[in-house]
């Protein structure tokens, strides 16, 4: 399976990093590319729990929200987000009297969280590119990130890997390994300090390395969890050697906003 993973992502890391330094209507239609897709991954899952949702608000959230953050004047992101989000429950709230008694709260919530879970958390990829000057510098630095803690838990749970991180969830997933994203996390925010732009200082950037490191491996076991609760291996298997769309984004929906909340508060 190595030689798939090394494939896809040589195929499509370089795509990757030309929407992300166009922007602008290009990133736009990937994002919400990522959300229907990890939505209709999510809606299976759903599926499998027997927890039938309503598939029109929960795709609606993948264009809604993306779409929010991308046309939001510059700095009042965060009042038309909030006021999407608001909106979004009326809507959720409305279905339980016009679709009575087809969804209930559980259904109705699950739709809800799945949504936030992932159109508004891959929005805010968007609202990173759209920080003045250096978003690309930024989302740049966020993938980047979040590469090298995946890499590196990788790597060092195979190889010493053999205290349990957290078995209920994740089996394979070991203390040695998250002790190496977090490394290889630090280690890349440290090289991008000493040959990339100065972005932050370096205690700062050391800061959101050890931040970035802990919230991926938070996203790849909640994930896992929706997996687990679903008995599935995969959420699907769009990408060769990655799985599916969650399968190979699920870090990034933490580290993002973790990142853009980071960044706005030291701007």
């Amino acid at each position: 399976m190595l030689w798939k993973r090394v494939l896809s992502a040589a195929i499509g890391i370089p795509v990757l990093l030309f929407l992300m330094y166009r922007g602008s209507i290009p990133l736009l239609i990937f994002i919400i590319f990522l959300a229907v897709t990890g939505l209709f991954e999510l809606q299976r899952i759903y599926k499998r729990m027997n927890c039938q949702v309503p598939r029109l608000l929960m795709y609606g959230s993948a264009l809604l929200f993306p779409l929010i953050a991308y046309l939001a004047p510059y700095g009042d992101e965060g009042s038309y987000l909030f006021t999407g989000t608001v909106l979004f429950l009326l809507l959720h709230l409305m279905l339980l009297v016009f679709a009575y008694p087809r969804f209930g709260t559980g259904e109705l919530a699950a739709s809800f969280l799945g949504s936030f879970y992932i159109s508004v958390l891959l929005s805010y990829l968007i609202l990173i590119r759209k920080i003045i000057p250096s978003g690309f510098e930024y989302l740049l630095l966020v993938f980047l990130l979040t590469w090298a803690c995946d890499i590196g838990a990788y790597f060092v749970g195979s190889i010493w890997g053999r205290h349990p991180l957290c078995p209920a969830i994740s089996p394979n997933k070991t203390l040695e390994g998250s002790a190496g994203g977090l490394l290889f996390s630090l280690g890349v925010a440290a090289l991008f300090q000493l040959l990339g732009p100065k972005l932050f200082s370096f205690p700062m950037m050391l800061l959101l390395g050890g931040l970035t490191g802990c919230v991926v491996q938070l996203g790849d076991l909640v994930e896992s969890a929706l997996k687990r609760m679903g008995d599935i291996k995969d959420s699907g298997d769009l990408i060769p050697g990655h799985g599916g769309i969650l399968d190979r984004f699920d870090s990034i929906l933490f580290s993002a906003p973790v990142a853009y909340f980071f960044i706005k508060l030291l701007l």
